[in-house]
């Protein structure tokens, strides 16, 4: 696949910011919109928690669909099915699966209620916890993984429809998944869609730079439509959901050319590790925060809980790269090659499809 040294900027620079979006998205605790109050900080927490960063799963969802059909493997099934249980399944099971028994022993031994149906033994619950199979994983953000799993598993059809009936296929994919006619296949039905979308811009050669002029009143309509969301109170953000990618996108022709985005985009290669663990380091942040931080406003935690953990991670990648890089790297479905050599991915990187277009398709 030829991946572009502007396009690997901008895809790099979208995965980091909105991977650490989830961590914001994810602190605690959570408050629905119809709880929200009218003072300055909840409006700020509920901004970017119900409005800003509801953009992150949609925007990695059609850079992931996109990376797939450029890269024609869904044309390979059997390769295709096999390099994304390394890139994808191993990590889902490494990072999703030992929580498990901690969550069991949080539940029988620490008096903790967790929303996992673990003790009293339950079938389904164990089911749901280890593999996500009707509901979230015990490593709740790990749900996208599952429905990224069975969207790649329909990448050859969709590619299919993608080549031969593109638009009517975004009709029947819409319908049968927005519809919920799928049943539990997709827990996030509008990934489905959004998927798609990235397949055809990649199968149909949409031009990445055509609303780039526009970037500034695009960006700026994103605000207001988050700004809208919150003061309307709005519930369903669909809407919202559907729209941001198309102007998100326009932005990062200028956000990854500035000296900070450079920065964020050489950071990238953290971002599948930084999704994959931030869960659990931010519940201890929390229960934590809940014993011994009673000196400590909330709003000073609910700040500093993602850079504290963000932080925390990126120094257990450095030192599990340093100490067990084979082990490390097979767990983040990474080749030894990228974790060892823990650097940003260079324009001769990019332009080859090199390290950041094979990890970006992991989210």
């Amino acid at each position: 696949m030829t991946l572009g040294h502007a396009t690997g900027d901008r895809i790099a620079f979208l995965r980091i910011v909105m991977i650490f979006g989830v961590i914001v998205l994810h602190t605690p605790a959570y408050v629905p919109m119809s709880a929200i109050g009218d003072g300055w900080f909840d409006l700020t927490k509920a901004f970017f928690q119900l409005a800003v960063f509801r953009a992150s799963v949609p925007v990695l969802t059609v850079i992931s669909g996109y990376l797939l059909f450029k890269s024609c493997i869904d044309q390979e099934p059997v390769r295709c099915l096999t390099k994304k249980a390394r890139t994808i399944l191993i990590p889902f099971l490494c990072f999703n699966l030992p929580l498990a028994p901690v969550a069991l022993g949080a539940e029988m031994f620490g008096g903790m209620h967790l929303s996992a149906n673990l003790w009293p033994f339950d079938a389904t619950g164990w089911l749901n916890a280890a593999f996500g199979l009707t509901d979230s994983p015990i490593n709740y953000p790990l749900n996208f993984l599952r429905d990224l799993i069975v969207l790649i598993l329909l990448a050859p059809l969709f590619g299919w429809l993608l080549r031969k009936a593109a638009w009517p296929g975004l009709v029947l994919v819409s319908v049968i998944f927005m519809g919920d006619f799928d049943g539990h296949l997709l827990q996030r039905n509008l990934m489905a869609m959004q998927f798609y979308v990235g397949g055809m811009a990649a199968v149909r050669a949409w031009d990445l730079r055509c609303l780039d002029r526009h970037a500034g009143i695009l960006f700026v309509a994103f605000v207001l439509a988050c700004l809208a969301t919150l003061h309307f109170r709005m519930e369903d953000t669909t809407w919202l959901r559907l729209a941001a990618p198309f102007l998100l996108w326009p932005a990062t022709a200028w956000a990854a050319r500035t000296r900070f985005g450079a920065w964020l985009a050489g950071m990238s290669k953290y971002s599948f590790f930084l999704f994959l663990a931030h869960a659990p380091i931010l519940m201890l942040t929390w229960i934590l925060y809940g014993r011994y931080g009673s000196a400590i406003p909330y709003p000073v935690y609910w700040v500093m809980a993602p850079l504290v953990v963000s932080a925390i991670l990126l120094v257990v990648y450095q030192v599990a790269i340093a100490t067990i890089p084979r082990v490390f790297t097979s767990m983040i479905g990474a080749s030894t090659r990228h974790g060892a050599s823990a650097r940003p991915a260079t324009a001769k990187d990019q332009q080859r499809g090199g390290t950041l277009a094979q990890t970006a398709i992991k989210i």
